[in-house]
């Protein structure tokens, strides 16, 4: 274990993080707490919801300097006591608020164990996760159904797309290239529409005049308005997000056209629109995992990963900046620092 290790706080409330961070060094005891370990971290997840966290948004009065990052993996460095389920050079990995560092005190019972150090399972804790439970329990979705996927190229909309599929759904998918439409065909998606090209609202409302069943909704604006106006009868659209807005504040604004009230549109269809937020289902965390992890083993579904490399905790901010360029094919992932496990 080291002594000393860097990491990433927040030190004024902004949705830039880039300008809003800085990386700093922190002290470690010699021996972790009872019941926790430290992980030293090889690479963490890049999460939308990253800016919205320096924002302030998910811990209400919350003052800097604070901690940053959701998701990382890495090989466990150090017992607490009481820790009899894990052992030196373990790889691990864990969901927890200051994930961006490059060694981190984790309560053992918030770590995963991985069966080898495999960037992939970064796609599990929050991309993988929201996907899976929301399209089950607040998504409620039937076989023989009709589902929409915005952002489905990215890191948990990959994820929606396949599991949509198994299902048993027909899936429609949003992408912003060609090359991320022929990806989303790679993965199942029965109908993969590239929104530069073809008009969201047009193409639903052509080739499907009954409506789509269930939306799984990420990006916002005039995605969310196509989405509403073209939901079927009994329709769900579940908003996961809407990364569109994180960054100005203009997610729900349609791109500033006027729009109909929601409740008429609603009402006439007997249509629902709901929230999803990861943290309210913490007791479904588990069981989702272990069915993520078993289908990713099993190869019956895909960590999508996007390729383009990000090294060290200084690239975390071109990583983010990167993801919301809308340049990414699945889920961004950081590597932190070399794997040394010959040395633990």
């Amino acid at each position: 274990m080291a002594s000393s290790a860097r990491k990433i706080v927040c030190e004024a409330l902004s949705s830039n993080f880039r300008e809003c961070t800085k990386i700093v060094t922190q002290t470690f005891a010699a021996s972790p707490a009872p019941g926790h370990t430290y992980v030293r971290n090889l690479f963490c997840g890049i999460n939308a919801s990253d800016i919205n966290f320096t924002a302030g948004v998910y811990q209400p009065g919350v003052q800097p300097p604070f901690d940053t990052g959701f998701e990382a993996i890495g090989r466990v460095v150090s017992l607490g006591p009481g820790v009899e389920k894990f052992k030196i050079g373990d790889p691990v990995a864990y969901t927890t608020f200051g994930a961006f560092a490059e060694q981190r005190e984790v309560d053992a019972r918030a770590l995963v164990p991985l069966p080898r150090m495999m960037p992939e399972a970064l796609t599990l804790p929050v991309s993988g996760l929201t996907a899976s439970i929301a399209l089950e329990k607040v998504g409620e979705v039937k076989q023989g159904e009709t589902v929409l996927v915005t952002a489905a190229a990215g890191g948990t909309g990959s994820f929606a797309v396949q599991i949509a599929k198994q299902m048993g759904a027909h899936v429609i998918g949003t992408a912003s290239t060609d090359e991320k439409c022929e990806m989303l065909r790679s993965l199942g998606c029965d109908r993969p529409i590239n929104y530069k090209k073809e008009e969201l609202f047009e193409v639903l409302k052509k080739e499907y005049p009954n409506g789509v069943d269930v939306v799984y909704e990420s990006v916002g604006g005039m995605q969310f308005d196509a989405a509403v106006n073209n939901l079927a009868v009994k329709g769900r659209l579940v908003v996961i997000g809407f990364i569109g807005g994180y960054q100005d504040g203009t997610g729900w604004t349609g791109g500033g056209k006027p729009q109909k009230p929601l409740p008429p549109k609603l009402l006439s269809k007997s249509a629902s629109v709901r929230g999803f937020f990861l943290n309210n289902y913490a007791e479904e965390w588990k069981p989702h995992f272990a069915k993520l992890a078993k289908s990713l083993g099993a190869g019956t579904i895909r960590g999508v990963v996007d390729p383009t490399k990000f090294e060290g905790l200084e690239s975390v901010a071109d990583a983010i900046d990167y993801m919301y360029a809308g340049k990414n094919v699945g889920k961004v992932v950081v590597r932190i620092q070399p794997d040394e496990a010959s040395k633990l």
